[in-house]
């Protein structure tokens, strides 16, 4: 085995062909703002981004989740400090990566305030220091590929958005391609120069590829129908903002230069559909006729059903008069065609002859595919665009964290116990020192202070103190509904998948559960919080369903057991998370109506710390929404199922 390092190559990880093309995008096109690729650990994320080395003469420049704000920006040079007392700038992660490309690991566990700092000077192409005695500041133009696993933590959609692609790595199934995966690992492994040797002609091939698409893609124009085509999709799909529009733009141009294509075609915009707007679409809800996502109506055996509308002629040119309305779109896009067009015009050779062919062919595209979209054909291209993400979100479980909100992961420590994540001038006398920035607040003045036989000198007005944070827990009460009215009508299966769903989400591996269930006039506390997450599996698979819905006596023994468990873990953010219709038909007092009942009995629950959720598992023919008015009276968050299990 040789000395130097050699990286996995590109051709050699077995299939993910969205993230192949999104990173070969990426390298077509310099305007592209970034790929982020989400997936559970070990599907080769990584690997995959740094076999991006093979296909291009710039350098991969690492952010790993743990550096601080010096390692990343830069900070003041301790040694010129120290020797000269001068404070200087020493440039960081961020300076090193400029020209080349940055690969931000884990890039949903930076420390938000970092995340924020960094997009940003990503964004405006340059870092600015102001600390330490320092202000400088200097370029940073590189191009971002971010990994992340959604089940540590959901990335903010204020960051993701930046990103203009974004693409979903899972494990594949396939015994035979598992088997392929572990036997190219081996070989890797016990000979890496000759494994790399086997794919070098085939990686060469894709670096070709990429430097001939490179040269090619400015003059591959953007036509209007174009335009009109992605705006549309976007809009059918509720892209939220103008950046997916602009994302798509240029993805479909850049895998049109990787296809080896003069224009785009609707492959292009279908494919680059996928890749750029899965992040960005509205969360899905049941929208009415004008919203047109969604039908709902029951075909000709009464059966629900919901359906996506056909479009009209009238509504595509609408909505491409209403695409040339937007001026800030326009402008932003026309741009794009704009530089294409003097790219391959203005300033070149060709004599005027050549330049009306040129003009000529372009006017022949655009009378071939017209400039308002075809109705057939759109159509087409929406379905698939729909289907592809559809299947990206069934593969995606029910994340914990999409039922709950946002769960704070950590809290400032009060003692030296947690992760040192900054500093700060102590107020009065600390007992945690920051030795790194006290040194440095320190150095640039060793040259007129006294050594008195020491190698560096501070004074109380150097001290810094570290803030700490420490890692919070939570806990997550599952209830649910067993009752007649659920598990005659099959909708205890959909939460049943839902329970399971949920608690295997990377959230809870620290995190407890538990779980009550209530139906056959019973309630049972099943499972008691606890770590053990396979309990909970086991209970349910135990439980009895049918009978009644002895609703009010669930909320009862919830508060009861709730309120002794916050008494004795006052730090933990609790969830109880209720699946139920909400239909309560057995009071808790003979001769009580049991929904009257309810309400006073919800006015009675007060529990520290906690959070209701109420995942409403009801028919949605019912004229009253129980679960709704279940969750009012909790003071709680009401989630219809179907927007967790499709």
């Amino acid at each position: 085995m040789s000395g130097r390092l050699l990286r996995y190559p590109f051709s050699a990880v077995i299939g993910e062909r969205n993230a192949k093309r999104a990173l070969q995008c990426l390298l077509t096109d310099d305007s592209l703002n970034g790929v982020l690729i989400k997936g559970p650990s070990g599907t080769a994320k990584s690997v995959l981004v740094r076999s991006m080395a093979g296909l291009t003469d710039k350098d991969i420049v690492d952010l790993p989740a743990g550096a601080g704000d010096e390692d990343i920006f830069g900070g003041i040079d301790f040694e010129t400090a120290v020797k000269d007392g001068v404070t200087q700038l020493k440039g960081g992660i961020l300076q090193r990566a400029h020209g080349n490309i940055l690969c931000i690991d884990n890039i949903n566990l930076l420390d938000p305030k970092t995340l924020n700092t960094v997009t940003e000077c990503i964004s405006t192409h340059t870092v600015k220091i102001e600390r330490d005695g320092i202000s400088a500041e200097y370029p940073c133009d590189t191009t971002v590929v971010a990994t992340m696993d959604p089940a540590e933590r959901e990335l903010p959609e204020s960051i993701a958005d930046r990103f203009d692609i974004c693409v979903l790595i899972v494990p594949d199934t396939e015994i035979r391609t598992r088997s392929d995966v572990i036997e190219q690992d081996l070989e890797f492994r016990e000979d890496p120069d000759a494994f790399c040797a086997r794919f070098r002609d085939e990686d060469e091939g894709v670096r070709k590829n990429i430097e001939r698409a490179r040269a090619s893609v400015p003059s591959i124009k953007i036509t209007r129908r174009d335009i009109n085509d992605i705006v549309l999709i976007c809009n059918k799909l509720h892209a939220v903002g103008h950046r997916g529009d602009i994302a798509c733009a240029r993805t479909a141009r850049a895998l049109a230069a990787l296809d080896g294509g003069e224009y785009i075609t609707e492959e292009n915009i279908k494919e680059a559909s996928v890749l750029c707007l899965l992040h960005r679409r509205k969360p899905k809800t049941i929208f009415n006729e004008k919203a047109d996502v969604f039908i709902h109506s029951t075909d000709a055996e009464g059966h629900e059903r919901d359906e996506e509308p056909e479009i009209s002629n009238r509504e595509i040119a609408e909505l491409a008069r209403m695409s040339r309305e937007q001026d800030k779109i326009d402008q932003e896009i026309q741009d794009i065609v704009d530089s294409v067009e003097v790219s391959t015009t203005e300033g070149s050779d060709l004599q005027p002859k050549e330049i009306e062919a040129i003009d000529a062919e372009e006017e022949s595209i655009d009378s071939e595919r017209g400039e308002i979209p075809d109705v057939d054909i759109v159509t087409a291209m929406l379905r698939d665009v729909r289907t592809d993400l559809a299947e990206i979100d069934r593969i995606e479980m029910i994340h914990l964290n999409k039922v709950v909100g946002h769960i704070p992961r950590a809290a400032l420590s009060s003692d030296r116990n947690g992760r040192a994540s900054g500093y700060r001038i102590p107020e009065g006398k600390t007992k945690d020192p920051a030795l790194g920035p006290t040194i440095r607040a320190a150095s640039p003045y060793q040259k007129i202070r006294k050594p008195n036989g020491l190698s560096i000198v501070i004074e109380p007005s150097d001290i810094r103190e570290n803030i700490r944070t420490k890692a919070s827990s939570c806990s997550f009460m599952f209830g649910l509904d067993v009752s007649g009215s659920l598990s005659d009508t099959g909708r205890l299966d959909e939460a049943i998948k839902a329970v399971r769903a949920m608690l295997e989400d990377g959230y809870v591996r620290r995190d407890k559960v538990g779980l009550i269930t209530f139906g056959q006039r019973l309630v049972n506390l099943a499972v008691p919080l606890t770590r053990n997450v396979e309990a909970v599996f086991d209970a349910i698979e135990k439980t009895e369903t049918g009978g009644s819905t002895p609703l009010g006596r669930a909320l009862l023994t919830l508060n009861k057991y709730m309120n002794n468990y916050v008494r004795k873990n006052p730090d933990e953010q609790c969830y109880i998370i209720l699946i139920t219709d909400g239909e309560a038909d057995t009071a808790v007092t003979e001769g009580f109506d049991a929904i009257m009942e309810l309400r006073r009995i919800c006015a009675t629950i007060k529990i520290p710390n906690t959070e209701w959720i109420i995942i409403d598992n009801g028919a949605r023919t019912r004229r009253v929404n129980y679960a709704l008015k279940l969750a009012n009276y909790l003071g709680g968050r009401c989630i219809d199922i179907r927007e967790l299990v499709g």
